[in-house]
């Protein structure tokens, strides 16, 4: 294990998050590999509520984030992995923050998330092969003008 392969993979996890809070979709799908799977689970689930697979379908993930929410802030951390060869597995916890789209009225659902990810190493280049997405806990409340403009 090199330490520039954990390097390039903690820069998956970071790039993945500026994809999902810019909603730019060709980041986000250049994370994955073209026939990567993504499972989103609520708290406790055996069985997924999302799967997709391939970036045909994985595009529609930032856009969709973009008609939910007028903001988002994914913060990762203890970003865990281990390397085996070509191959390897590892985890992610992130604190995400999302400002609701009613300006009259402005929300912030904020997410624990633990990402359990499945990495491939294909041509020299890491990306993700499996992601579960798997929701530990929320809260929702009202947000309050800073004065940073919150709206």
């Amino acid at each position: 294990m090199a330490d520039s392969d954990i390097v390039e993979l903690n820069q998956l996890a970071y790039r993945y998050a500026a994809a999902v809070d810019a909603c730019d979709s060709d980041l986000f799908c250049g994370v994955f590999h073209t026939d990567a799977r993504l499972r989103a689970y609520h708290p406790d689930a055996a069985d997924p509520f999302t799967d997709l697979t391939g970036h045909e379908q994985l595009v529609a993930i930032p856009n969709t984030m973009r008609g939910m929410y007028r903001h988002t802030a994914h913060m990762m951390t203890n970003h865990l992995v281990d390397i085996d060869g070509d191959s390897a597995t590892g985890q992610v916890l992130c604190t995400a923050r999302h400002l609701g789209l009613d300006s009259d009225r402005p929300t912030s659902l904020n997410v624990i998330i633990r990402y359990v990810d499945r990495y491939e190493r294909r041509e020299g280049t890491w990306r993700i092969a499996d992601r579960q997405i798997r929701f530990l806990w929320s809260e929702h409340h009202d947000v309050a003008d800073s004065g940073f403009g919150a709206n």
